[in-house]
């Protein structure tokens, strides 16, 4: 067991060793998150469909221009009159070029489902603006696990080795008969559980630093968390303080912007009743011999405006209008339930919040009470006053304390973070 104590600093310091070029900060991990992420990666594939189905709404605006050329010939055989054949061949040539304008395509449905794209595209934006945050929560989350799970490591290697020192006194005091068996076994068995307990979490680090790889998108570890910077909580008046608007919320204004898209869609649906209106224009030419002496007087010019009205098409129209109609009382429906489930959200993140730090001020209060409860106890203890036990329960009491520390502050960071990211807010990632 005494080869293990001896042995376990060396361990820690060979986990802790870290080079300056590789120890991040939290905005370090979350940039490096942010450029390995395969969801911000699926979030700008899907606002590039957007865009792309945006500029094809738009395409109405410019006119179509065909050209098409054809170069053909023909060879046959046509019996004669004295029972013989004939053989002919035939050679055309053909050039033609047109031009279209939609003017007005049922009632300017055109122009409603172009305004409809656009609000699509700014929800794909809301969206990826939303995956960013949602990547940076998460990756606060596994930050602070791994925080957390370095202290406590810190706070087991300290308990290690007052247990051990302990343990080396009751030796001595055994030796000389100042201490009992009873004592001893105390001691030791403190000692041990304090060692397996160091075990435990070294454990703990080393699944907290995976966390963090797979949320960062990196493999390996040549990247380690810098423990010196981190922030502190909040005060509980500045968490009082937090303006709880919701508009900054992309979720919400993506569910806006989709309820607006689908709104115009349906408008548009209704516009099928109306006619449409388009512009045209036409040349062609064609001649049996490519001849560019004779090309003026083989051509012809058409220019035309067209009138179409579907009048009746099988009641089709009012399939798709009753279809785009319960598109828009369902998306009336979620947006609602969205704006209500996030309000709740918000709320619950702020008492969340307060409670945190209530609790984070109330473990300094503790730890400080254990600390000096520790040292009375040692100072009773070498007057004889109290008995070993009570000193080690002293101690455990120190080392509960300071992991009891240590959790509800990465707990104040995690939800303020958490109540930062329902407002639409970059959580503080550095200061």
């Amino acid at each position: 067991m005494r080869k293990a104590v001896y042995f376990l600093p060396l361990v820690i310091s060979v986990l802790f060793a870290q080079t300056d070029s590789l120890s991040l900060d939290l905005s370090g991990w979350v940039r490096v998150a942010l450029d390995n992420s395969p969801d911000i990666v699926i979030s700008s594939a899907d606002l590039m469909s957007a865009e792309a189905s945006l500029t094809s709404s738009e395409s109405f605006l410019w006119p179509r221009l065909n050209l098409s050329s054809t170069a053909s010939h023909s060879w046959s055989s046509v019996p004669d009159m004295s029972g013989g054949y004939t053989d002919t061949d035939n050679a055309s040539w053909s050039m033609s070029a047109s031009i279209s304008q939609e003017i007005l395509a049922s009632g300017g449905s055109s122009w409603l489902r172009m305004s409809g794209s656009r609000h699509s595209f700014d929800a794909s934006r809301f969206d990826m603006d939303q995956a960013r945050l949602d990547l940076t929560m998460d990756v606060v989350e596994a930050y602070y696990g791994v925080i957390e799970a370095v202290q406590l490591l810190v706070s087991s290697n300290r308990a290690l080795e007052r247990s051990t020192e302990q343990l080396r006194r009751t030796e001595a005091l055994y030796e000389i008969g100042g201490a009992t068996n009873l004592e001893l076994i105390q001691a030791e068995v403190q000692q041990s559980s304090d060692c397996l307990s160091l075990l435990q979490r070294e454990q703990s680090v080393s699944n907290s630093y995976t966390t963090l790889y797979r949320t960062a998108g990196v493999v390996g570890s040549e990247h380690t968390v810098n423990t010196n910077a981190v922030l502190q909580p909040v005060s509980i008046s500045t968490a009082n303080n937090y303006s709880l608007d919701m508009s900054g919320n992309n979720t919400i204004a993506s569910s806006m912007e989709r309820l607006a898209a689908v709104e115009y869609t349906y408008k548009a649906s209704k516009r099928s009743y109306w006619p449409s209106l388009n512009a045209g224009g036409s040349w062609n030419w064609s001649n049996d011999e490519l001849d560019f002496d004779d090309f003026s007087n083989r051509d012809s010019w058409q220019v035309s405006l067209t009138l179409s009205w579907t009048l009746f098409d099988g009641f089709n129209r009012e399939s798709i209008i009753q279809s785009s109609r319960a598109s828009v009382l369902r998306q009336q429906a979620s947006n609602e339930a969205l704006v209500n489930s996030i309000k709740s959200y918000i709320l619950t993140a702020q008492n969340n919040l307060i409670s945190s730090i209530r609790s984070w001020e109330l473990s300094l209060e503790v730890l400080n009470q254990a600390n000096e409860k520790l040292r009375l106890s040692m100072m009773s203890y070498d007057l004889g006053s109290i008995s070993l036990l009570d000193l080690l329960d002293a101690q455990s009491d120190v080392t509960s304390a300071e992991a009891s520390v240590e959790s509800s502050r990465t707990s104040c960071l995690i939800a303020e973070a958490r109540l930062l990211v329902l407002l639409g807010r970059t959580p503080r990632i550095g200061e």
